[in-house]
């Protein structure tokens, strides 16, 4: 049952309660009859002529019978015992516009099932245990504009099942168990079927002003076992607007097979390891695109470049490494670019150049151990951004970004959580909190330094330590130490004025440990100021 269903039924059976604790069959309103009973095995006898809509929830019908309402224009079976529907169920419903049979135990229809229903505009056999679909069931529904048929057992479907269906809008074929798809199967929905020519020969004919239009604007195959698309399989659906393809097993596609009226397009979670250059080459309208949950981890510098509409991307949970400078090239509408949990170690300078509206950037869970200047100045800081969960080397390295995050953090998400992942002393402070003056590159070329500075008054313990550089420590001493030319430098800002002790130990890797121990006495009544001890090595 989904979650609609659910709630469907809940307010439903509240209704039914609180109208009467006996009376199956309720009338919710002067045209509309609603009707739940865990024991009743059949329909009600009797209907009164002005109800137009039955709804039976939780019964226990077991087959449907339907001779004496030839007035509904709606009809909703949800949540029955239905295990068998007979091809001439619905004969005499041929008003019938709406028709809901799902959560039902029935595995299939026979061809003619519905042939007396060519008023149907809707009809949702979504839950259902259905695992074959005869040839011709539906190919009476020519004014039909919405089919679901999600959530069933479906593993295969004729290439002529939807032949007719010339009006249809909307076609949910999600959660089955489909491996493959007919080339033939969504090509019925062509007006020109009707005419029993050649496509190839209507083409040549009318090549300017006719052409082989459908109704479809959305599609959805998720949940399914695909694994490939054949081409040619949308070719004829140039009003399709939004295909949804997600939690399939899809390792491939070819250039071309999307057709161009497309404005969403969902790839999420299959199986994409590479994507060429030209794939979206045609897509000029579409507006959001999720490739979200795949294997990608190098994309083409062209993949992109065509998409002008682009307001949406979604790349996330992938295996990216690196991106093109240029990949965003071009694309001015776009408002959110999402990458988080990739392998991102570095970005280009350039990357977001074009993305001046952009309001939406998510780059957590990555590899980033800095950013370089100016990479975040074209986006909107009224928009949101998300680093966390990156491990950032919290050096010079990061002066930019700190002074982003100042800048920018009302735009900023779990902008506490920006920890630095290095050097030691720094690990596990959040970045947003740190002084400028912690941020310390050391650019040693003659040795490799390792070591600590002890900076001790009363129980005061500061510690350094490096591995091949030196490094800056959070204190409430706010203590620093650096190298200029071959001179190791400490600063501290002092809270009051205080007798110090400095000890210095470096490991040199010519001529090993060399110990240091400098003292600095106040002179009574001095000003206290910031104090700079400086050490030759």
């Amino acid at each position: 049952m989904t979650s609609r269903h659910a709630v469907v039924l809940l307010l439903l059976m509240q209704f039914i309660h609180h109208s009467s604790l006996f009376d199956p069959c309720q009338s919710f309103s002067a045209t509309t009859m609603i009707c739940s009973d865990d024991k009743a095995l059949t329909l009600p006898v009797d209907l009164p002529s002005q109800v137009k809509s039955l709804i039976v929830v939780a019964s226990g019908i077991g087959k449907i019978s339907l001779e004496k309402y030839p007035q509904l224009t709606k009809l909703v079976l949800l949540n029955n015992q239905i295990r068998m529907i007979t091809p001439h169920a619905f004969d005499r419903l041929i008003s019938l516009e709406e028709l809901e049979i799902s959560g039902n135990p029935f595995m299939s229809l026979p061809t003619g099932t519905f042939h007396k229903q060519g008023n149907l505009t809707k009809l949702l056999l979504n839950n259902n245990k259905l695992e074959l679909l005869e040839p011709g069931v539906f190919d009476h529904l020519q004014r039909l504009e919405k089919l679901q048929l999600k959530g069933n057992n479906l593993g295969h479907l004729s290439g002529a099942l939807f032949h007719n269906l010339y009006n249809l809008q909307e076609l949910d074929l999600s959660f089955n168990s489909l491996s493959s798809i007919d080339v033939d199967l969504l090509s019925g929905l062509s007006m020109l079927k009707k005419l029993n020519l050649d496509l190839n020969q209507i083409s040549s004919l009318f090549s300017d002003s006719f052409s082989a239009n459908t109704q479809l604007r959305t599609l959805s195959m998720r949940g399914n076992q695909i694994t490939h698309l054949p081409p040619g399989i949308f070719a004829h659906l140039n009003n399709l607007e939004e295909l949804n393809l997600r939690d399939n097993r899809i390792r491939q596609l070819r250039a071309g097979v999307f057709p161009s009226s497309l404005k969403t397009l969902i790839l999420s979670g299959n199986s994409l390891v590479h994507l060429t250059s030209t794939l979206f080459g045609g897509l000029q309208n579409i507006t959001h695109l999720d490739l979200s949950q795949n294997h990608l981890s190098i994309l083409p510098a062209e993949l992109f470049q065509n998409l002008t509409s682009l307001q949406h991307l979604d790349m996330s949970k992938n295996q990216l490494i690196k991106l093109p400078t240029s990949i965003f090239r071009g694309l001015f509408l776009i408002k959110a670019i999402l990458l988080q949990m990739n392998k991102l170690n570095s970005l280009n300078v350039g990357l977001f150049k074009d993305q001046e509206n952009m309001s939406l950037l998510y780059l957590a869970g990555n590899n980033l151990r800095s950013v370089p200047y100016g990479l975040f100045n074209p986006v909107d800081v009224q928009g949101l951004v998300s680093l966390h969960r990156n491990p950032w080397h919290c050096d010079c390295g990061l002066w930019y970004l700190h002074e982003w995050l100042n800048y920018s953090s009302n735009a900023m998400e779990d902008v506490r959580q920006v920890y630095c992942a290095s050097p030691k002393p720094l690990k596990g402070l959040s970045l947003n909190f740190l002084e400028k003056e912690q941020l310390v590159c050391v650019n040693s070329s003659s040795s490799t330094l390792k070591g600590f500075i002890n900076s001790t008054r009363s129980s005061d313990i500061i510690k350094i330590v490096s591995d091949n550089t030196t490094t800056p420590i959070s204190t409430t001493k706010q203590c620093t130490l650096h190298e200029v030319n071959g001179t190791i430098v400490i600063k501290c800002k002092l809270m009051k004025c205080s007798d110090l002790k400095f000890e210095a130990n470096f490991y040199h890797t010519d001529k090993g440990n060399i110990n240091y121990t400098i003292e600095k006495i106040w002179p009574e009544y001095t000003q206290c100021l910031n104090m700079t001890v400086t050490l030759t090595v």
